[in-house]
């Protein structure tokens, strides 16, 4: 009983690193990308800046929703990532 208990659990212990990363899509691990500018949205939606502070904020947005269109996706984080600097956040990298 003992070494049938030990075999349930090496063998989940040697599963789980595979299990972590998520479901796989035709091969590939997902990648977990936030949707596009979603963070960016929701702060300009809750900021307290004031409108003079909004207005570049706001062109960045729309930079970014010009460059998806044309699928210009990285570029399109570069501009967000700007625009999410410009009040006071830094992305993290897992």
């Amino acid at each position: 009983m003992r070494r049938l208990f030990v075999g349930v659990i090496l063998s989940a212990l040697a599963t789980a690193p595979a299990l972590a990363c998520g479901p796989s899509i035709n091969g590939k691990s997902a990648p977990r990308i936030p949707p596009l500018a979603a963070v960016l949205d929701a702060e300009l939606h809750n900021s307290n800046l004031a409108n003079i502070d909004l207005k570049p904020l706001r062109a960045l947005r729309a930079k970014i929703n010009l460059l998806a269109a044309n699928n210009k996706i990285e570029r399109s984080r570069e501009i967000e990532e700007r625009a999410i600097k410009i009040l006071g956040y830094s992305k993290d990298w897992t």
